[in-house]
């Protein structure tokens, strides 16, 4: 029977949670020999990366992509932070600033697969849909 990533990362998850940092280095490395037994190492990176989506949502941890033309501001970055801490019920928001020049202007935000489009490009594409039709 072929695990999946996913049975992967869960079992990971249940093997960590509550543990202290000693007893989850041992089972990493006991786990990370199991990957290698089942020739599973190549997998490695998206198991972590889905662990770390359990992980997160176990402790209230929302990770956001925030897409804007220029850096922003820290008081900006706090309004997104109450905004999001108070949509997703979570405790922490890491946000991740990328700067795209492409966008004209506003922002976008993506949570996991939720995209809020705020930027002037999606704006204006709503206003013409509204006027042509």
């Amino acid at each position: 029977m072929k695990v999946s990533i996913k049975q992967y990362s869960q079992t990971l998850f249940d093997l960590t949670d509550g543990k202290s940092e000693q007893e989850v280095l041992l089972i990493v490395k006991k786990f990370a020999q199991q990957l290698k037994n089942d020739g599973q190492l190549k997998n490695a990176a998206k198991i972590m990366e889905k662990f770390g989506e359990l992980y997160n949502a176990a402790n209230g941890i929302v990770v956001a992509e925030v897409t804007t033309k220029e850096k922003i501001e820290q008081e900006m970055k706090n309004k997104i932070e109450k905004f999001l801490k108070e949509k997703y019920s979570a405790k922490i928001v890491e946000i991740k600033n990328i700067i795209d020049e492409k966008i004209q202007g506003g922002i976008i935000i993506k949570v996991g697969d939720e995209v809020m489009d705020g930027s002037v490009k999606k704006q204006l594409n709503n206003l013409k849909k509204v006027l042509y039709s």
